[in-house]
């Protein structure tokens, strides 16, 4: 996502100073957190942030949470679809529940990582169907696809981009979708709130900055980001080819909705440990 930011301020010259990115992988976006919290007070320092950057800390993976650091702004949101194999008895989620009702802990879900997005998602359809599944954490979306398409698991949960292919290729039938509205065809398939199912669930796409940053330097970021998201190379080449909803979220508004997460996130994390 950070490129794409870079790129839509570069080209439409949103901001006098170059816009560089640098690259701070693993630790669970802790490394680059840390590098980030380092540069307390700096004007100049942002840092993308993803739902899983929230999940972590409070998991206990890692120490620096969201809110340690400036909430700038939410430039968009990820949802995430529950699916299944083609040939799968599974054609509806009401098939879905009549298997995980009958016999606790048969339904096999994949989804990538423990306390993940994935997981989150498995609790929170667990909580809201009052059913349990058997969660079973992989290393990435690739590995999770591999396993739903070879029947190792029974249903798995992806974002729109991860499963468009399949969808389209007829490999993969959707179930049901943690948004508000239905997602556009071929990924159109019912809500989880249509089918009665008090479920929704977005991943974050946002930007946050070093503590301490200056009010006014907050403001002016806040104001450059909000401009990025309304350009034509953003829309076109990350919000429409990653299937991602246009979501903006500045300033104090997105900082309520880091500590509405981070709370959500604290309460679903002691259901999944217990479970």
């Amino acid at each position: 996502m950070t490129r794409y930011i870079a790129k839509a301020i570069k080209d439409n010259q949103l901001s006098k100073e170059p816009i560089v990115v640098i690259n701070k992988p693993g630790g669970s976006a802790q490394i680059g957190s840390a590098y980030v919290m380092s540069n307390s007070g700096s004007a100049y320092h942002w840092l993308s942030l993803s739902s899983a950057q929230i999940i972590g800390p409070v998991a206990g993976v890692g120490s620096i949470k969201a809110s340690d650091l400036t909430p700038l702004a939410q430039m968009a949101a990820d949802t995430f679809i529950l699916i299944t194999r083609k040939e799968s008895k599974f054609k509806t989620i009401k098939d879905v529940l009549e298997v995980a009702k009958q016999k606790p802990k048969s339904l096999k879900m994949g989804g990538t990582g423990r306390y993940s997005d994935d997981h989150m998602c498995a609790y929170l359809f667990d909580k809201a169907a009052k059913i349990k599944s058997n969660y079973i954490a992989f290393s990435g979306g690739g590995e999770v696809m591999a396993n739903l398409l070879g029947g190792h698991v029974d249903v798995a949960w992806a974002n729109p981009n991860e499963c468009m292919s399949q969808v389209k290729g007829g490999l993969v039938r959707t179930l049901a979708v943690s948004s508000e509205k239905r997602l556009a065809a071929p990924l159109d398939c019912p809500t989880f709130s249509e089918l009665g199912l008090d479920m929704v669930f977005y991943q974050i796409r946002g930007v946050m900055a070093a503590p301490g940053m200056p009010e006014e330097a907050r403001k002016a970021s806040i104001e450059m980001l909000k401009k990025a998201s309304q350009t034509k190379e953003w829309k076109d080449q990350y919000l429409k080819a990653k299937v991602l909803e246009p979501r903006f979220i500045g300033g104090k508004d997105y900082e309520a909705l880091i500590k509405k997460t981070e709370k959500m996130v604290a309460e679903a994390v002691k259901g999944m440990k217990a479970n």
